[in-house]
């Protein structure tokens, strides 16, 4: 249980998705259900001027819901 001296839960699949989407509806009662999930995800600006991509503030978990 424990992975590089941190303490992990003991969750399968289906119980993640759960507890991810009580954790969603507190956030927004209107979330019906988790769609599609990605782990970590981080944003980026392209600047048609310049052609080139910039990294934002912003990153972590995505949930697609409905």
């Amino acid at each position: 249980m424990s992975q590089n001296g941190k303490l992990m839960p003991n969750l399968d699949q289906q119980s993640t998705k759960l507890l991810n989407l009580t954790v969603l509806q507190r956030i927004d009662p209107f979330v019906e259900e988790i769609l599609i999930t990605a782990a970590h995800v981080t944003f980026y600006e392209f600047n048609i001027d310049l052609s080139q991509w910039s990294r934002k503030d912003v990153e972590g978990s995505l949930f697609v819901v409905k």
